[in-house]
């Protein structure tokens, strides 16, 4: 096996991945993706078959990248509060790396696109779970408020997901002076991490016992 047959699917992987990342999944085409890979369609279509098997394989290996960091932030010695702060922490600096990514599987998520919805049937069960449990960890040890689950996710949806949304539609719409700033001040102040640790610090002061610790 010549070595451009060998590496192929690690290439296209990497390829479809760097689209992917910076325009969305639905951004994925095969033939651009071979061509960025410096691979021919046949070998496309003998390593993966379809597009949709390299799409699910994609989101599939993004998602592992993801769930090690996330299992590597709450893997650390710490109250649950602060356990907390890393994972948030890690799930936000993620999001913010693969906003445009992001955003293009909630839309269409929205539209009913059944490859995202088949995938986040796969991958929010892993996830969730963690950060869910260590709210709960929080709340036996009096740090954390025990609130409703589909409550506690709105907050930390809106403060997490909301920002790299507003981000995206920024850039995506050409605008030149979002809120009278520069969209890299703009940009600065909803994702840096400086932002993403205001962010949450706010999401743990919502979640926080009053008298707790802030």
């Amino acid at each position: 096996m010549t070595k451009q047959a060998s590496d192929a699917p690690r290439r296209l992987l990497d390829a479809g991945r760097a689209v992917a990342r910076e325009r969305g999944c639905g951004a994925i085409k095969v033939r651009e993706v071979a061509r960025a890979a410096g691979v021919n369609l046949g070998l496309f279509h003998y390593h993966f078959k379809t597009r949709d098997a390299f799409v699910r394989r994609v989101l599939d290996e993004t998602y592992a990248d993801f769930f090690a960091r996330l299992n590597l932030s709450v893997d650390r010695k710490g109250s649950p509060r602060e356990r907390l702060r890393a994972a948030l922490t890690a799930i936000a600096q993620f999001s913010r790396e693969h906003r445009r990514m992001v955003v293009g599987m909630l839309r269409d998520a929205m539209t009913g696109d059944r490859l995202v919805i088949e995938f986040a049937g796969r991958s929010f069960p892993n996830h969730l779970p963690i950060v869910l449990g260590l709210i709960k960890e929080g709340v036996r040890a009096k740090e954390l408020r025990d609130l409703p689950e589909p409550l506690v996710l709105a907050l930390l949806m809106g403060v997490i997901s909301t920002p790299n949304i507003m981000a995206t539609l920024v850039e995506c719409s050409g605008a030149k002076r979002p809120l009278g700033r520069s969209v890299a001040q703009f940009q600065d102040e909803l994702l840096s991490d400086a932002a993403i640790a205001e962010r949450v610090d706010i999401v743990l002061a919502g979640l926080s016992r009053k008298g707790g610790k802030r």
